[in-house]
């Protein structure tokens, strides 16, 4: 629809099935990507300098039967997609300002943090940040492509930066998850 659309109003573009480029394995509700695979397939079809328009959450197994990539499933295509092309970064449209030190939901006042390293933001997701999933942070971090996490209701904000960095967070950040307790 929304490649349709852009056609239409003069805004030319490529649309893509991702589950032509994305190759996963058979779990179909959280299914593993076959990097070999899907970097050969985007690599080969996907259009350079050009605006390509897919859907995410999305990939294939051998037999062409749609797969999910599971939770944030959307975020990490992105990721996959801009590992597969070595992209100068990718930016994930959120509708809160940026990675904040708390749930927003549970707290009322919040603080954006607005850098974090691979690892700060791999350890806030593994231990239950739900901003962004760790799945998604990992193939960026391994070709070092910045991750910016920007609000939708106000895009000229600057959210946030997750890179390489030895920069440490440095302010406290809270978790909530309902009956349990880490500290």
């Amino acid at each position: 629809i929304v490649s349709h659309y852009f056609n239409h109003a003069g805004l030319k573009n490529n649309w893509i099935d991702v589950r032509n480029f994305i190759k996963t394995d058979n779990t179909y509700r959280d299914a593993n990507v076959d990097w070999e695979k899907t970097q050969q397939l985007i690599s080969k079809g996907v259009k350079k300098k050009a605006l390509n328009i897919t859907q995410g959450f999305l990939g294939s197994d051998e037999n062409n039967f749609t797969t999910t990539l599971g939770r944030e499933g959307s975020d990490y295509t992105a990721a996959i997609f801009a590992y597969c092309l070595s992209a100068e970064s990718v930016t994930i449209w959120k509708d809160v300002p940026g990675v904040l030190n708390a749930d927003p939901k549970w707290f009322s006042h919040t603080k954006k943090i607005d850098e974090l390293s691979y690892h700060d933001a791999i350890e806030l997701t593994y231990y239950g940040a739900t901003v962004i999933h760790p799945k998604t942070i990992k193939p960026l971090q391994n070709k070092n492509i910045p991750l910016y996490v920007k609000s939708f209701l106000k895009p000229k904000d600057a959210g946030t930066v997750i890179r390489d960095g030895e920069k440490r967070l440095n302010i406290p950040s809270y978790i909530f998850k309902i009956d349990q307790v880490l500290i």
